[in-house]
């Protein structure tokens, strides 16, 4: 039943929790990349492998690639117009049940074979996927939580620094490390996320070398798909950051001036962005208060015809010019940045970067910003999240802000 012979492997018989966990286990065991993820507001969930054994270095030109999916750092250490890329070789959604070959034609390798019997092997035998192949590329020793006094003091630099003119908002992160409870799981994990949070989209992948990170994000960057007879570009301005509560109704949330101005500075920028590549065309809707598990945030969408406006390359340009955009670095961008750079105190590696499918459907891409994550660190996790940062913020109200977003991992974790 090999791929090799059929192209497709059967698994309709086996839970899809076993799939998906034999798919991790077997991609780690064999050091190939690996990726899974689900769709905002959708059920099916994807699962690729890339039988290469290497992550690709590809320039962002997202319209030219094979079907896959996209993985970028917060900051690049080199060549920022590129990111890291999982090829869908081996293809599992939880809709198809079947493994299959993805575009490619070229024969199996003796390693994929491998792969695939280890597959069916340890799907006949459950017991076979007890033990975690994966390993963390650093160890807990080299991670530790940023302390409550220094994250004030960052936000109170942050405010003198935008005071004195050096810019008008910036979006200073924190690092938290928790101990993860003895036989955590990481596709159990993956499937709690996607029951947890149907409005985010949750992803999981693994990369030799760089490990594992699990993730809820509520922001998409660059999104593409087809709508009647012409394509859609899309993107949104998102943020402002409250704790909902319970059985509110969205649209009696009020809002402090400082998230509004906060969330119009995203759009600003994202408008910025339009301005300088001369595209006029685009229709926008917002700001309006939307829900992310247990917090609610502001939201502008900006929605172009890609078809009326002759720009089949829009998303490239777009996510070019946006990365990183003022939600998770600061506006304006250069000083901003610098500003994190000096005093944030650590690498962000992929949080605030950006992930998602590219290509795996007809004139589909789905890029989202990677929040709400965590790195998986053996029996301990990495959890990240950031504030946004103007003229008006309280040290103490933006440590509990990043407080809330780090529970909405921390819920189904722990």
């Amino acid at each position: 039943m090999l791929l090799e012979k059929v192209r497709t492997l059967d698994l309709s018989k086996y839970p899809e929790a076993s799939v998906q966990k034999s798919l991790f286990t077997n991609a780690a065991y064999h050091q190939l990349p690996i990726a899974a993820w689900r769709l905002p507001y959708q059920e099916k969930q994807h699962v690729i492998i890339d039988l290469s054994g290497k992550v690709k270095q590809i320039p962002l030109e997202l319209e030219a690639l094979s079907p896959g999916f996209i993985v970028s750092p917060f900051l690049p250490e080199s060549q920022p117009q590129q990111a890291s890329y999982i090829h869908a070789d081996l293809y599992y959604s939880t809709n198809d049940v079947v493994l299959r070959r993805k575009e490619r034609t070229l024969p199996l390798s003796a390693q994929a074979e491998a792969l695939l019997e280890s597959i069916e092997a340890s799907l006949a035998k459950p017991g076979a996927l007890d033990k975690s192949p994966f390993t963390s590329p650093l160890p807990q020793a080299m991670h530790t939580s940023t302390r409550k006094d220094l994250f004030l003091r960052l936000v109170g630099q942050a405010v003198e620094a935008i005071e004195a003119g050096d810019f008008q908002k910036v979006v200073p992160s924190r690092k938290k490390i928790v101990q993860l409870p003895e036989g955590f799981d990481i596709v159990e994990t993956f499937r709690k996320l996607c029951q947890a949070y149907p409005a985010a989209f949750i992803s999981a992948f693994y990369i030799p070398g760089a490990g594992i990170w699990i993730g809820a994000s509520p922001e998409t960057l660059v999104s593409t798909y087809p709508q009647q007879e012409t394509k859609i570009f899309r993107t949104v301005a998102l943020a402002g950051t409250q704790v909902r509560k319970a059985k509110a109704n969205l649209k009696d949330t009020a809002w402090r001036q400082k998230e509004i101005e906060e969330q119009a500075m995203v759009c600003r920028y994202i408008i910025n962005c339009f301005k300088k590549i001369r595209l006029r065309e685009f229709e926008e809707i917002g700001p309006k208060t939307v829900s992310a598990g247990d917090l609610l945030h502001l939201r502008t969408d900006y929605l172009v015809d890609m078809k009326a406006t002759n720009f089949p390359e829009l998303a490239s340009v777009m996510l070019g010019l946006l990365h990183p955009t003022s939600a998770v670095c600061g506006m304006p961008k250069e000083p901003a940045l610098s500003f994190l750079q000096q005093w944030e105190g650590y690498d962000r590696e992929y949080f605030s970067g950006f992930l998602g499918p590219v290509n795996m459907e007809t004139d589909e891409l789905h890029i989202f910003v990677n929040l709400r994550c965590m790195q998986w660190l053996g029996d301990h996790a990495a959890l990240y999240s950031g504030a946004g940062v103007t003229i008006d913020s309280d040290p103490i109200r933006e440590w509990k802000e990043t407080e809330a977003k780090m529970n909405t991992l921390l819920k189904v974790i722990l």
